[in-house]
């Protein structure tokens, strides 16, 4: 059960200040308001809904109650030129921690996990924001889990989306699932100076290398087969012509008839 005193109790790193609310716009907005404000690395602002939930793209994100709503601000001892490496980093922990509750999740890049492979359905969304004012730089990471939820109760297309209760055929202590997905977090965040082995792990599970795949950046289409990760996590595409880095973009994984 998830209770202020639970949550402080965790011994977390990435819990060192808690908030606990019953109901907020956006745990996203208030632990970037936080961090605007000075707030330590290891805030973490947890709610049990979300009224204003937003994932990349500023797209809603259904947050009802039985979900792990959740973004803690990070102050990393990083150049902010490679803050991108959370987002894979954070992408590698959260399907670590479904998957040792039984969750088949595979990460769909950049920062989806899904549950089904590449045709899969979502399960869960990140978020990481960088900003740079004092105390020093910092990123706000977001992680939005569909935990003991109804896929119809997600403001989503049915198709598109599932749940840890849909996936499991029962609920999941939503206090072992924040303890699990903060300690595989801290792991791999730990590991953004040796990130090369944070991309081994992405590529075990991974569900969009060797697909065929359309991605959407700067108004223009890049189509082609995702042949790897780069060095920093950018997705590097084989085209006809030519093999083109991604680091940024709108994925959307192609059926055959659709390549």
């Amino acid at each position: 059960m998830l209770t202020l005193e639970a949550l402080e109790a965790l011994g977390s790193p990435l819990a060192a200040r808690v908030e606990l609310h019953e109901e907020i716009g956006s745990t996203q907005q208030r632990a970037l308001d936080l961090a605007r404000e000075g707030a330590p690395n290891g805030t973490l602002v947890v709610s049990k809904v979300q009224t204003g939930g937003r994932g990349r793209l500023e797209r809603r994100w259904g947050s009802p109650s039985g979900g792990l709503w959740m973004s803690v601000v990070l102050r990393l001892d990083l150049a902010l030129r490679l803050a991108s490496r959370v987002t894979p980093a954070a992408a590698v922990g959260v399907a670590k921690a479904l998957r040792g509750f039984g969750v088949d999740a595979r990460i769909k890049w950049p920062n989806d996990i899904l549950v089904g492979g590449a045709g899969g359905n979502k399960i869960c969304g990140i978020l990481a924001e960088s900003g740079g004012r004092p105390p020093g730089n910092f990123i706000v990471l977001g992680v939005g889990v569909n935990a003991n939820v109804d896929p119809r109760d997600l403001e989503a297309p049915l198709r598109n989306v599932t749940t840890m209760r849909s996936e499991l055929g029962h609920d999941v202590d939503l206090l072992e699932l924040l303890e699990a997905v903060l300690s595989k977090l801290d792991f791999e965040l730990s590991r953004l100076h040796d990130f090369a082995f944070v991309l081994d792990d992405w590529r075990a599970l991974d569900c969009t290398i060797g697909r065929r795949v359309r991605v959407q950046r700067f108004g223009e289409v890049v189509e082609g087969t995702a042949a790897d990760l780069g060095p920093e996590g950018q997705l590097v595409i084989r085209t006809q012509t030519d093999a083109v880095e991604i680091f940024e973009g709108d994925v959307e994984h192609l059926r055959q008839q659709d390549s």
